[in-house]
């Protein structure tokens, strides 16, 4: 059995990284390690690494196997547990805060899932929290309008982004339009209180692309899912894009200038310390660089008419149409 933490440490991240389906090697197991330990505790070689993944199967009787093509180790049992390979405390309450927020957020089977993995976790490791914590009292709430997604949509599209396989869908648009589409998860994603994926989409109806088209889908307009048993590879500038831009491709407006006022100038100003070029007793005034149009305007809509919109001319025109719609509307 290991002898040391460090060892423990190392052959845990070799776990981590074949439960993400990441396939290490002696390479990515060092960069992994690398990001972990900058002070550079952990000297480590090839034959370090050899010897963990030989201790991990031998020692440990993990189901550890070499895939030629990915060039790497992976578990033919993803779901392999050993109790001697003990969480650290910190690790712990990681999982546990983890497993609060997603009590949140996850929709069932998944949630239950990770709540049972946590609790089963937990008669073997300590807590890490203080000895008088109620975990009860760490709540994630979401707004009770938030559209809902299917939990076996839900678990679908979640083994298909994990297991990195196509989907084939139906799926609802905005517009009411229903299509069949044959479509790569790369990217799982929480954003504004829904569930997306972005990927690559092979086909839409009858239409294929060739090269395929980057498209982002929301989980509740699915309909139908199955997992197909073809595979894929994740396109790392797909990942780039959402961390660099977001999930959406929205067009940015380069500078907005806003002017708020009153009670909304005070409890805003915090928010847009950075952003904020005049500041009066009573308004604060904010320049927004490379903001998507949408987010502008739900910014301008949320202070109740308080606002003056110095620039650009045409998000004044889009927040006018917007004004004498409401308008129209009221009056009927």
């Amino acid at each position: 059995m290991p002898a040391n933490k460090n060892q423990i440490r190392r052959i845990q991240t070799i776990l981590k990284m074949m439960r993400q389906n990441r396939y290490p090697n002696f390479t990515s197991f060092f960069k992994e390690m690398k990001c972990q330990d900058v002070g550079g505790a952990f000297r480590l070689s090839r034959k370090t690494f050899s010897r963990d993944i030989a201790d991990l199967r031998d020692e440990y009787g993990a189901p550890v196997h070499y895939d030629t093509v990915r060039k790497g180790f992976f578990l033919s049992n993803p779901e392999w547990y050993n109790e001697d390979l003990m969480i650290e405390p910190f690790e712990m309450k990681s999982a546990l805060l983890g497993e609060r927020i997603a009590a949140g957020i996850l929709p069932d089977p998944l949630r239950g899932e990770i709540s049972k993995a946590v609790s089963a976790l937990l008669m073997k490791n300590e807590s890490g929290m203080d000895a008088g914590v109620e975990l009860e009292n760490f709540q994630v709430l979401c707004p009770d309008n938030l559209p809902r997604v299917q939990p076996e949509i839900f678990l679908t599209a979640y083994n298909a982004w994990e297991q990195h396989k196509y989907l084939k869908l139906i799926y609802r648009s905005v517009k009411n339009h229903v299509a069949e589409k044959l479509f790569e998860p790369h990217i799982f994603a929480w954003n504004g209180g829904c569930w997306y994926l972005k990927g690559k989409l092979q086909r839409d109806d009858a239409v294929s692309y060739d090269p395929p088209k980057i498209q982002v889908l929301a989980l509740h307009r699915i309909e139908k899912a199955e997992m197909l048993d073809w595979q894929f590879w994740p396109e790392p500038s797909i990942l780039k894009g959402v961390k660099e831009s977001g999930l959406f491709d929205f067009q940015k407006l380069p500078e907005v200038d806003l002017e708020i006022f009153g009670e909304y100038a005070h409890s805003y100003a915090p928010g847009f310390s950075d952003q904020i070029t005049e500041k009066t007793g009573n308004s604060i005034r904010i320049l927004l660089k490379d903001i998507p149009e949408y987010k502008a305007i739900d910014l301008i809509l949320s202070t109740r008419g308080n606002v003056k919109v110095h620039a650009p001319d045409s998000l004044r025109a889009e927040v006018r149409k917007i004004a004498e719609k409401f308008l129209e509307n009221m009056s009927s």
